[in-house]
């Protein structure tokens, strides 16, 4: 009977998580139906006092999910793959190592973005080029219209992609954390903490998405992933509960999760983050956010104890 109860309270905790991170991730959505912000051009949308500190406050929440939350958790898990022989020891840091690389990765993949979007246009303007010289060849006469060049403009999706890559991988984790426990009301507790800590992101990431510009069909993709990944991760806890292998050490978390990290600061420092000294409101936004999140981890910690890794 207890055994039942068990596996009620994570199939209900998945049902819970699912719908309202859900509703969270669509509420700025809402709220634009009320006050426009997304009609305005996008700088003037970005230099408007409530959304910019609503972005910064998300912003305070990702610093804090990641150098709080995220970057310890993968610290201890490589600790322990290393203890175990699972992993080789370096004359380093590995999870600081991870952590750079998924910064660079992230890196990466936006400069070759603007490469690729910085070639097409040239090859527009050279098309144009062609284009004219063809018509005056035909004794035409053409009013070409010259604007300012165009700057390469960063593709709305990727900043989104980013985020939700990221903080997809670390919530499958948080999820299966749920999935293991034993008891009921460790279960409840620790949905509760990890659900107001999730509501928190799913609102700042649909803000951010939202002021992206991104395309409509491609933001709900994104927050559809974001919201399931979670109730997965409890899937995937139960499974693994089944089994005797429950408390080892996984190297594919451990590495995962150290580049989530990595990419979820370049995110976070290079496109949320106000980059301009934009007032004290935007900066007590992000201490606030920053602080919530704090105060969530603790909460999480005591919910969930010290772990205990065991080697094969």
């Amino acid at each position: 009977m207890a055994d039942q109860h068990l596996i009620v309270a994570k199939i209900v905790a998945i049902v819970v998580l699912l719908l309202v991170t859900l509703i969270f991730c669509f509420i700025p959505y809402i709220l634009d139906r009320f006050y426009k912000w997304t009609k305005r051009p996008e700088n003037n949308a970005r230099e408007f006092k409530v959304v910019l500190c609503l972005l910064n406050f998300g912003g305070g929440v990702l610093i804090a999910t990641t150098f709080i939350h995220m970057l310890p958790e993968v610290v201890e898990v490589v600790n322990a793959l290393q203890d175990c022989r699972m992993l080789a020891s370096t004359p380093f840091g590995l999870p600081e190592v991870l952590l750079c690389t998924g910064f660079y990765l992230m890196y990466c993949i936006e400069e070759i973005m603007h490469f690729l979007v910085r070639r097409r246009q040239q090859r527009r303007k050279r098309e144009v080029a062609v284009d004219v010289v063809t018509i005056k060849e035909a004794g035409e006469e053409v009013v070409v219209q010259t604007g300012e060049e165009e700057t390469p403009k960063e593709p709305n999706w990727l900043r989104g992609l980013g985020i939700i890559v990221a903080l997809s991988l670390h919530e499958l984790f948080g999820g299966m954390a749920i999935g293991l426990e034993m008891s009921v009301s460790t279960v409840w507790f620790m949905t509760g903490a990890i659900a107001v800590h999730k509501l928190v992101l799913a609102f700042c990431i649909g803000m951010e998405i939202m002021m992206a510009h991104t395309r409509w069909l491609l933001a709900v993709v994104y927050l559809l992933v974001f919201s399931v990944v979670t109730p997965i991760g409890v899937g995937i806890g139960i499974a693994v509960s089944e089994s005797a292998e429950a408390n080892q050490p996984s190297t594919v978390s451990g590495i995962l999760q150290g580049l989530a990290c990595g990419t979820l600061i370049y995110v976070v420092f290079f496109e949320i983050v106000a980059k301009n000294h934009a007032g004290l409101r935007v900066l007590l936004s992000s201490v606030v956010g920053f602080v919530l999140m704090f105060g969530l981890q603790i909460a999480i910690g005591e919910a969930r104890g010290k772990s205990h890794f065991t080697c094969p």
